[in-house]
């Protein structure tokens, strides 16, 4: 049971990790370059998600990818908001992102790969049903965060575990949004430069 536990869950733990500090240092890179060369001011895209997020809104509405957001909120949030609910205004936010990743995935590794790439293993729409399944999460989060017994949850649980526990709402479904990257050989490109794990068979 434990083997089985650790199968499941320890691969896209370490997969969330790494493509968090991979955008991360992509995104620190890029701006230093152009805060240093071109004397720009950059915000910052990536605010620390993985370590310092406080609840699943403000992981993806504050931390994560600011910079998505913020295009996100004035091309989809406002003008779907202006003819309905919040609710229904979060939730296109979340399906445009997806079909974003949806077309990330079509123009970067399913056109631009080898034939060797096992394309076909690729699971097209996954990426689209785990920001869904984030929505669910989200709804979630606002449905039950004013309940005694989450209020009382919250003070028994020190702060400093709060983010893991947020990263776990996820990682049931985090292969949804892994596979297309990982079987299309996406972080092949990532070994030129950054160290990866690999499992060994034995």
């Amino acid at each position: 049971m434990l083997r089985h536990t650790n199968s499941l869950f320890a691969p896209p733990l370490l997969h969330t990790v790494f493509f968090q500090q991979a955008l991360a240092l992509g995104d620190a890179a890029i701006g230093n370059f152009v805060q240093t060369v071109l004397g720009y001011k950059v915000k910052q895209s990536m605010r620390n998600p993985m370590l310092e997020a406080t609840s699943p809104s403000d992981f993806w509405g504050k931390r994560w990818n600011v910079l998505v957001h913020s295009v996100m909120k004035r091309g989809v949030y406002k003008p779907v908001r202006n003819y309905s609910s919040a609710i229904v205004a979060s939730l296109a936010v979340f399906i445009a992102s997806g079909l974003f990743h949806e077309w990330l995935v079509h123009a970067v590794i399913m056109y631009n790969r080898p034939s060797s790439v096992a394309t076909s293993e690729v699971l097209l729409g996954s990426n689209t049903a785990f920001f869904v399944w984030n929505f669910c999460v989200i709804v979630s989060e606002r449905v039950l965060a004013g309940t005694k017994g989450i209020k009382s949850f919250g003070r028994l649980i020190p702060q400093m575990f709060v983010p893991f526990l947020i990263v776990m709402t996820s990682l049931p479904m985090a292969h949804w949004f892994g596979n297309p990257y990982l079987k299309g050989d996406f972080f092949a490109d990532y070994e030129k430069c950054l160290f990866l794990i690999r499992r060994v068979e034995v």
